[in-house]
């Protein structure tokens, strides 16, 4: 403990760990260390989430930081071509290159270090993780016709406003090829990533292994996408049965988010170490809502007459308001569907913890900071 926390504590609120972490503010300090403030036994719980989530949000921060400055020197050297329209078409696959998160390469670096200690050698496979999530979001977009992506324009929208610039008159094949030049870009990001891999781990008995896993995620991942985009238009023209409804959705978070978000990169550091053995972002307001995406908040509300039509007036529509949005949350606040998604999450919250304290192959520190991605997971505001 620290010497004179009483008087210090004279001087400072209660820390909602929560409140901090969640929103990467500054984590109050006294004398060199990181100041927990509790006042009775009931918060010990709390206490210990905390240092959980603390735990791993100081792991993140370090990994973030380092796999930031790689990023940017790799987007620097694959921008060394000659021919004029190859050098821009890399040039917006490094700008949306740019500004992620990095969660899922932190997850990478995590992955390994539960085995092996040199961490820093997974960072090449990180990068090609997150080489690899600006590639499928470059595809995404195209899917979903977006304008915005990490709170910039995306690739088509930056090439139309560029002619629109130079006085050229937007016809519809000018869309058709904006579009097409943004699948170049992501193809290329997906080879990019392979390529990252195959040449730093190109001497590891794993490689294979690897690259195996690498594409299987990928596949996954296609694979939920591919539901995605389909279930919509069936819903609005079909109709299908609520069990496979639901079905198809819970399908589509376990390919297209369990394994692209967390599965995937955690794994994949463990496969790196030799565990072979182990299986709101800047994105339009309400974008779920206009593409007609299906949700559990949607499925639930469906067999509830009362707010169902009033539901349907807004899904599908590309036009809505910020008071549009707000109703629907309201909605699905009235109708029981967002608690009805809540208890589904923390069931599954609850499950993940359950099968932690199973793995009795981590290693404490390690498991500390694996109890802390939950927390950062269940608390997190996409």
């Amino acid at each position: 403990m620290l010497k004179n926390m009483k008087d210090y504590q004279k001087t400072v609120k209660k820390l909602d760990f929560y409140s901090v972490l969640q929103n990467d503010k500054r984590v109050l300090e006294y004398a060199g260390n990181y100041v927990f403030c509790i006042n009775t036994d009931k918060d010990l719980d709390v206490m210990l989430q905390s240092y959980q989530l603390f735990s791993f949000m100081i792991f993140y921060k370090n990994s973030r930081e380092r796999l930031d400055r790689k990023m940017q020197n790799f987007n620097q050297e694959i921008c060394n071509q000659s021919e004029k329209h190859i050098v821009e078409n890399i040039s917006e696959f490094t700008r949306m290159n740019c500004r992620g998160k990095f969660i899922r390469g932190t997850l990478v670096n995590l992955g390994y270090s539960i085995l092996k200690s040199d961490i820093e050698y997974s960072d090449d496979l990180a990068l090609a993780f997150e080489i690899y999530q600006t590639a499928i979001l470059i595809n995404d977009d195209i899917i979903d016709h977006a304008s915005l992506r990490r709170n910039q324009p995306t690739i088509p929208v930056h090439y139309i406003n560029e002619w629109e610039k130079k006085g050229i008159e937007i016809k519809r094949n000018a869309y058709d090829v904006a579009n097409s030049m943004a699948i170049c870009a992501g193809g290329l990001g997906m080879c990019y990533a392979n390529q990252k891999v195959a040449q730093a781990y190109s001497r590891s008995d794993n490689l294979g292994i690897l690259l195996k896993y690498f594409n299987q995620v990928i596949v996954n991942t296609i694979q939920g996408e591919i539901i995605d985009v389909i279930l919509p238009f069936e819903e609005q023209n079909l109709c299908s049965n609520e069990d496979e409804l639901v079905d198809s959705i819970t399908e589509i978070y376990r390919l297209k988010t369990a394994w692209y978000t967390v599965i995937g990169p955690l794994c994949l550091g463990l496969v790196l170490a030799g565990g072979a053995d182990e299986d709101d972002i800047g994105k339009n307001i309400g974008s779920d809502i206009t593409e007609f995406k299906q949700t559990l908040l949607y499925a639930y509300i469906r067999n509830q007459k009362e707010y169902f039509g009033e539901l349907l007036r807004y899904y599908g529509n590309e036009n809505l308001t910020c008071e549009d949005v707000n109703r629907i949350r309201e909605l699905f606040s009235e109708s029981g569907a967002l608690a009805y998604a809540e208890q589904e999450m923390n069931m599954y919250f609850e499950l993940a913890v359950k099968s932690l304290k199973f793995m009795k192959f981590i290693p404490e520190e390690k498991e500390t900071i694996l109890f802390g991605l939950i927390w950062y997971l269940k608390l997190r505001k996409f």
